[in-house]
């Protein structure tokens, strides 16, 4: 009697589980329509937005500077790193003649040996960019208060007349050498020399100098000033505008430095030039001895992104580095993909805003199909899946990431990440506290 309430018992059990299944399934088992539907992984928070409307200013020059001796370039492999693997496409040059290196010693005048160097390096630089393009800028070196020969000055500064000529023998020294003057700058940092070049001396010394070229047959090169030691000085740019003498500068050129970052005395020079080129003709990013070079990285980023900001189309930095130490790594990641390219628009969850160091920075830039994005994050906050989503286009394959942090390599760590989102336009990675980051892809 147990046996058989037991086996009743077990038929209503299978009858019930083979009913269930039944129920759910067609009669050959398969899942019929009508199932309800997996619950959908929840969207990405998206943090930052880039767009690709009105693009900004062209950036056509980067040049690599050796005004600083040392910069000098003694080797094929040296200006192959420069001017073929980081694509420099001109070169920034000393016009001589102070004290330490008297190379223009009277009218007429160039002692050759004291631009052995130079030479040297145009030769390397010219074999390195093969049929490529090679641009020479000659700018006055600065070493302070004899930076100008005798000969060319007298209690008040330069005399124009005899000014030009020094760099009129300068230009025909340099044909002789088959090398092509292509921009001048006649001054350098006019605060911390002796040449007293005012916007009417500067005008004088361009006006000889023209004359000069048509006696001598030389080319006028183009023009670059007012390459003073900061922007908005003495209101030099303002009172050369003012005065009808705007025909002899044709490419607006300052320097600027990353512990006074003057955007606001740029816009003011800015406002005068009209549609001549701004060009960054010697950004710094500093190499302070007691400070560690990472720590140096943000201001040094920013000071270039403050003229991006506002149109500059070239740079040369001061100091340029291609050694094996971090502050070149950096430099090399931060400023070779810009030659060619335009920035574009890229929201951020902490401001776009880049006066305040500290937060979280970033910049985007584009090259045909080729997108670069910058995120500085030089402070204590770790930024957990950090989101970028495009607008209005894909992403052709994987995103490149290249990161430092305080205790990565030197060359940085790589990484790829893949594209994610229905139109493959959102891509994301952690950015850890302290830490530099660099992506590349391509859009379709």
């Amino acid at each position: 009697m147990k046996r058989n309430s037991f086996e009743t018992i077990s038929c209503l059990l299978v009858f019930l589980v083979f009913f269930t299944n039944c129920s759910r399934n067609g009669s050959d088992g398969s899942e019929e329509v009508g199932q309800p539907t997996p619950i959908p992984t929840p969207n990405k928070t998206v943090h930052s937005v880039i767009s690709f409307n009105n693009p900004g200013k062209l950036i056509d020059v980067f040049f690599y500077d050796i005004k600083q001796a040392t910069k000098n370039l003694n080797n094929a492999s040296e200006a192959n790193e420069i001017f073929n693997i980081d694509d420099n496409n001109g070169l920034r040059v000393p016009i001589r003649g102070e004290n330490n290196l008297p190379a223009h010693p009277s009218a007429g005048v160039v002692v050759e040996d004291m631009y052995n160097d130079v030479l040297t390096t145009i030769s390397l630089a010219k074999q390195a960019r093969g049929t490529k393009e090679l641009k020479i800028f000659a700018s006055k070196k600065l070493d302070g208060q004899t930076s100008f020969p005798s000969w060319v000055k007298d209690a008040n500064g330069i005399i124009p007349a005899k000014y030009a000529i020094l760099i009129a023998d300068f230009i025909q020294f340099m044909k002789s050498k088959g090398v092509q003057i292509d921009y001048l700058g006649i001054d350098n940092e006019f605060v911390y020399n002796e040449g007293n070049i005012t916007p009417q001396k500067y005008a004088q010394t361009i006006a000889a100098l023209r004359i000069l070229a048509i006696e001598k047959g030389f080319a006028m090169p183009v023009l670059v000033g007012y390459e003073d030691y900061g922007p908005n000085k003495n209101n030099w740019v303002k009172n050369l505008i003012d005065n009808g003498w705007g025909d002899t500068m044709d490419i607006y050129g300052t320097h600027y430095y990353p512990q006074f970052r003057p955007k606001d005395k740029l816009l003011v020079d800015l406002a005068f030039i009209g549609n001549r080129p701004f060009w960054s003709t010697e950004p710094h990013w500093d190499a302070k001895a007691e400070v560690d070079d990472f720590s140096e990285a943000e201001e040094g980023i920013l000071a270039l992104w403050d003229q991006i900001d506002i149109g500059m189309s070239g740079f040369m930095w001061w100091s340029y580095s291609i050694g094996e130490n971090l502050r070149g790594k950096l430099m090399r990641a931060v400023s070779v993909p810009l030659l060619g390219a335009r920035p574009i628009k890229v929201t951020d969850i902490d401001g776009e805003s880049i006066t305040t160091l500290g937060k979280l920075q970033t910049r985007a830039f584009i090259e045909n199909k080729t997108i670069t994005v910058y995120a500085v994050n030089m402070n204590e906050t770790v930024r957990n899946d950090y989101t970028f989503k495009l607008e209005s286009t894909s992403i052709e394959g994987k995103v490149d990431a290249l990161q430092w942090t305080a205790t990565t390599p030197i060359a940085g760590q790589q990484t790829s990440v893949n594209s994610e989102g229905t139109d493959k336009n959102i891509f994301s990675l952690t950015l850890p506290k302290r830490s530099i980051t660099r992506f590349t892809f391509t859009i379709k």
